[in-house]
């Protein structure tokens, strides 16, 4: 139970539902952490997060890239929150390695990995790239992609189930939600992107989603199947043949629905039977 009273003022106190209080807070208490502690930067990641078996090998492509669309725009490092003493020969117009902040975090303030959705804009501000581990097909404005990956600028997202945020990223959520907590965490970021207040980056398809349990099987009845807006928890859905899919597939977890753009060659929880236990069989009694 969230109470009340220790949360930020709202103009809409019927806007967010308890699941929705509940989410604010454990990113807010991530972003007020990476503060105190001066992070650099800091990946978050949600309890229900799927990625690829080959994430390292994706990750490390990925930020490559990155890079080089950085170097591409011409970034310049974002206005600190607080003043920073500089060295004489450090830049503040170009990207440059730098092994404390490999992300080149003064950059940006969201780098979103794991959105279910996407507005259009700033779409043209892109690097595409071959990616061995991406499924072709994927639609990209138009454009059908082979085995590519998209690294490009945030035009505002939906879900927050993987992003890294930066210093100046926090420090913003912290003060908007402080001053006005109207708008579930996800909406505020996408609202802040879209006013340029948030500088974004993102992956198309995205590397990371969702994982879900698979139906039939009576998870959604316990409630365990993510659900911030609270519409599908509590509802029966047991099927007789469920478990027998499972005996064969010798999987209970799925990317949900909900991140349509997502393409895994194998996401890890669907493939660790088979990687841990080999061909075991699953026996149902």
């Amino acid at each position: 139970m969230i109470k009340d009273k220790g949360m930020p003022p709202t103009h809409d106190p019927e806007r967010l539902r308890e699941a929705e209080k509940g989410c604010w807070r454990a990113h807010a208490n991530v972003w007020s952490q990476m503060l105190r502690e001066e992070l650099p930067s800091v990946l978050i990641l949600e309890a229900d997060v799927a990625w690829d078996v080959n994430v390292r090998t994706i990750m490390t492509d990925f930020h490559k890239h990155f890079t080089l669309l950085l170097q591409h725009l011409n970034s310049t490092q974002l206005p600190r929150i607080r003043r920073i003493q500089k060295t004489v020969d450090e830049p503040t117009s170009n990207v440059f390695p730098d092994p404390d902040d490999p992300w080149h975090s003064k950059h940006w303030d969201i780098l979103s990995l794991g959105h279910c959705w996407e507005t259009p804009l700033h779409h043209e501000f892109m690097l595409k790239y071959k990616g061995e581990h991406v499924p072709a097909g994927k639609d990209y404005y138009g454009e059908i992609l082979g085995s590519e990956r998209v690294v490009r600028k945030s035009g505002g997202i939906a879900c927050t189930t993987a992003y890294a945020i930066s210093q100046t990223g926090a420090a913003k959520l912290l003060l908007r939600t402080a001053v006005d907590l109207d708008l579930p965490v996800d909406l505020t970021i996408k609202e802040m992107i879209l006013s340029g207040d948030l500088v974004a980056y993102s992956a198309h398809p995205p590397i990371m989603s969702q994982w879900k349990y698979v139906p039939g099987i009576n998870m959604n009845l316990r409630g365990s199947n993510s659900d911030v807006q609270e519409s599908r928890q509590g509802v029966a859905d047991e099927s007789p043949d469920a478990w027998e899919t499972v005996r064969q597939t010798r999987s209970v977890w799925m990317p949900t629905e909900d991140f349509p753009d997502v393409a895994f060659k194998e996401m890890t929880l669907e493939g660790a039977w088979e990687r841990i236990l080999g061909g075991a069989n699953l026996l149902i009694r």
